[in-house]
């Protein structure tokens, strides 16, 4: 018997090549009707037998296209007649379909690129429905060619042919192109000079690379800093120049087999290595290999992607070695993206650039992730990754934007039950990065034309992105940083808003509600208050923010708190005693301090006295390389006690500064775990873990283990960073359910 239905479907359904895998299956089953986008998706009407509408039905969920998410998927029959089935325009006034991002190369368009008799045989520009640049050359809604960046370039006819061909996969791929029509490639010298053009200039420029030169290459969301990962004498030029003395760099493989010989890749990391995100992926090293000694210095971890682009493959068509692919920025600001900033800015780091004359609208970072019993957990999420939008649970109908943290700062949108989750975008104290911020809440505001109801924001009264809320005239709530990060632990695992959790929050720094600086905090949560049950004990920062560059004085701080001058001389004997004298009179009066119970300060104080570290120079470098020597075999565990709230870490830090390196190293963070799990069962609640310092894999790890030997039932970020980054889902979940 014949039926017509309609069917409605929702979720990444529109720029993902679904009107095209809804028209083939409709062909493949005999069936008649229409498919077309509007406002809220994708809209469908079919027309046939009732077991041909069946085996469509499972055939739409078990062949999805790639990039496609469907999140609703209803149907009601109708009285309607088709005779044949086409796909007609869009019935869209409004501008609500997602904006994707940027994605790796699919296995189609790579065999294409290796296939000497395909027309876009080693075009580095190669792309389809299921892949390539979204997000960095959309410039508005409807997802059209005429509004991206590819507007500029003219299609072929054979483009066009593809393009209209509802059968084949690049049917409305909006960066569509080949040689003939396409974006170039141009390389020039570091003053902008062209050296060559076109295809020629990936060889020239991977001869330049293995003769020990550092160029800027321009990927799908900005400039990357590349040269020969196995060269000790142009790494070390690379950080000179760049001024980053220790800070890992990434390094990019010629394949999966290539990357095999540098580290030690499990099924799972195997998995989202070669998956179409392409993300930075955090690898145990191999003790032995060729590569430069001071790619990551002092750390048993590497960073490894694989290439993601068609320029990326043609170059490793001319090199045999592994490539440093690092962002192309100034410290502390945002990727570049534009040539002019990058001669500006970068003129003194690079030898030559390799560019190319397809806009790039809206930047992006890669994304980093690491893998935790089969499980990808994402430490910075951008490209393949962000933006992402979401179809939440709330039937409020509001525009509210969460503004996050300063520090990996990422914004969030609410809008009439979607969550939109912006890409990384950095530390906002730089007035680049600030600007980028600001930039980019344009872009979304203008896109989906936004008008914000509410904001929320986080405590610290000097937050640049708090001080911008308070100018829009639009009401501000302002919570906790700590209760945040534990709240986007809910929002992420769908939790049940009715109950009470246990969390434990841990990072570097975050504004508390009494002014302090907290960090260590352990507190009973529901999504309309928090209790603080614990904090570790604080502590003076002497010099205020230049001792957590400077984290020897963290250590001289924690030794003076717990009178441990007599146990600590061998440490103390390193330092000018004149320099400990006038600090010690500081702490004594508590001049030029800010008090903190901050874990990751207390892991820089550890550092400093296991390690031997005076100054770090990059975020998190202490906690890294504690992290490196940590030895399984070792069972001791350091004690910390519990005195009327506080977590007293005394006993463990006089143990630290006596035991050898790797004792000492594994002890801490024995220690830390045993307290953690200690004070969950104490409890008896679900847990939730959340802040930069879980981060620290074996950290995580190691209490993980605990909690399942002893029943304990936990939560963590995973797809969402653990760090600042997910703030704003904490701010936006908060408010939602408290409107």
């Amino acid at each position: 018997m014949k039926r017509c239905f309609r069917y409605e479907i929702s979720g990444l359904v529109q720029g993902v090549g679904f009107r095209p895998f809804i028209y083939g299956l409709a062909l493949r089953f005999g069936l008649f009707g229409e498919v077309y986008n509007d406002d809220e998706g994708v809209k469908l009407k079919l027309f046939g037998e009732e077991s041909r509408l069946a085996k469509f039905e499972e055939a739409v969920f078990k062949e999805l296209p790639e990039l496609a998410r469907i999140d609703n998927f209803k149907k009601h029959q109708i009285d309607e007649i088709f005779s044949e089935f086409k796909i007609i325009a869009s019935k869209s006034a409004k501008k609500y379909a997602p904006i994707l991002p940027d994605f790796a190369l699919c296995s189609d368009c790579e065999r294409e690129f290796y296939d000497k008799n395909n027309p876009r045989y080693h075009y580095p520009f190669i792309n389809c429905t299921n892949c390539g640049p979204r997000f960095s050359i959309i410039k508005s809604l409807p997802y059209d060619r005429k509004n991206t960046t590819m507007n500029s370039f003219q299609m072929c006819e054979f483009c066009n042919n593809e393009y209209i061909d509802p059968l084949n996969r690049r049917y409305h791929a909006q960066p569509i192109s080949c040689p003939n029509c396409g974006p170039s490639l141009t390389l020039k010298d570091k003053l902008g000079k062209i050296v060559t053009q076109g295809n020629t200039s990936v060889k020239a420029a991977a001869d330049l690379i293995r003769d020990g030169k550092i160029l800027a290459i321009k990927g799908l969301g900005g400039f990357h800093l590349v040269c020969d990962a196995t060269n000790e004498i142009v790494v070390n030029e690379l950080r000179i120049r760049k001024n980053r003395p220790k800070k890992p760099f990434a390094i990019m493989c010629k394949d999966l087999n290539q990357a095999k010989l540098y580290a030690q890749i499990s099924e799972a990391e195997e998995r989202i290595l070669t998956s179409n995100l392409k993300p930075i992926v955090v690898l145990n090293s191999k003790a032995k290999s060729n590569l430069s000694q001071n790619i990551a210095p002092n750390l048993d971890k590497i960073g490894i992607f694989l290439p993601y682009t068609g320029v990326h493959l043609l170059l490793f068509e001319y090199l045999n070695e592994p490539i440093i692919a690092t962002s192309a920025n100034v410290s502390g600001e945002p990727i570049i993206y534009r040539e002019q900033d990058l001669i500006y800015k970068l003129g003194e780091v690079i030898d030559y650039y390799l560019d190319n004359d397809r806009e790039i609208h809206s930047p992006s970072d890669d994304s980093i992730v690491f893998v935790l019993e089969d499980e990808p957990i994402f430490l910075r999420t951008s490209r393949g990754v962000n933006p992402k939008f979401i179809n939440s649970n709330f039937g409020i109908k509001k525009t509210v934007l969460a503004v996050g943290a300063e520090l990996k700062n990422q914004f969030a949108i609410y809008k009439d039950g979607i969550v939109i989750l912006s890409p990384y975008i950095g530390d906002l104290k730089n007035i680049a990065t600030f600007e980028r911020f600001l930039n980019l809440i344009e872009i979304f505001k203008d896109v989906y034309e936004l008008k914000f109801d509410h904001i929320v924001a986080d405590l610290h009264p000097h937050f640049l992105n708090l001080k911008w809320a308070k100018e829009q005239n639009v009401k501000i709530t302002q919570i906790s940083h700590h209760y945040a990060h534990l709240l986007s632990v809910m929002f992420e695992n769908e939790l049940d808003p009715n109950m009470e959790y246990l969390g434990f929050c841990f990072d570097g720094t975050g504004y508390g509600e009494n002014g302090d600086i907290w960090g260590g905090e352990v507190m009973r949560i529901n999504v309309k208050d928090y209790d603080r049950v614990y904090n570790f004990d604080e502590f003076y920062l002497i010099g205020a923010e230049s001792s957590i560059k400077n984290i020897w004085q963290i250590a001289y701080s924690i030794i003076l708190k717990y009178n441990l001058e007599e146990f600590a001389q061998d440490f103390l004997i390193r330092f000018d005693t004149l320099k400990l004298q006038n600090l010690k009179k500081l702490h004594e009066r508590n001049l030029g301090i800010v008090k903190t119970s901050s874990i990751g300060r207390i892991f820089d104080a550890f550092g400093s006295v296991i390690l031997g570290l005076e100054t770090i120079s990059y975020e998190g470098e202490s906690g890294m390389e504690l992290e490196a020597l940590y030895d399984k075999n070792i069972q001791k565990s350091y004690k910390f006690e519990l005195e009327n709230q506080k977590i007293v870490f005394k006993e463990a830090f006089k143990s630290a500064l006596k035991d050898d390196k790797k004792t000492a190293a594994t002890a801490f963070i024995n220690g830390l775990c045993d307290i953690v799990t200690q004070i969950a069962k104490d409890d008896g609640r679900d847990v939730l873990l959340s802040g930069g310092v879980f981060q620290n894999r074996v950290f995580l790890r190691k209490i993980i283990n605990n909690f399942k030997n002893s029943g304990i039932k936990y939560y963590f970020n995973k797809t969402h960073p653990t760090n600042d980054s997910s703030i704003a889902t904490g701010q936006l979940y908060y408010l939602l359910n408290n409107l």
